[in-house]
């Protein structure tokens, strides 16, 4: 069940990043990569826990979810990208989008080390 849910987390991400590309659109992504460094920092704040205690539940939530969802940002932008659709990347809304992209990242990747 949960490569069912990792599925879904990876086609979804995928089809928005793409179709954000596709339209030339980039509020779609930026509320999906603030979305997903929400998620990614609650997630971590879950995992680390308190008094010693490792939530993980919260791992395998972050491995199940988070990550597919990240690779699927990242496929869908490559396809975007060999097909020649463009976003703006240099404007305020791209700048928070990959600022997101990068919390969520680096957040999940400190999940897998705790």
């Amino acid at each position: 069940m949960p490569w069912i849910i990792a599925a879904c987390c990876l086609l979804g991400a995928g089809f928005i990043a793409w179709g954000s590309a596709r339209l030339r659109m980039i509020w779609p992504l930026l509320i999906l990569s603030l979305l997903l460094a929400a998620i990614a920092l609650q997630l971590r704040l879950a995992a680390q826990g308190r008094d010693g205690f490792h939530d993980l539940a919260a791992v395998t939530a972050q491995a199940f979810t988070l990550s597919p969802a990240l690779l699927g940002v990242a496929t869908g932008l490559g396809l975007a990208f060999a097909f020649r659709h463009r976003l703006r990347w240099r404007s305020r809304a791209g700048g928070l989008t990959l600022l997101a992209l990068l919390t969520a990242t680096v957040s999940a990747a400190t999940t897998f080390i705790l």
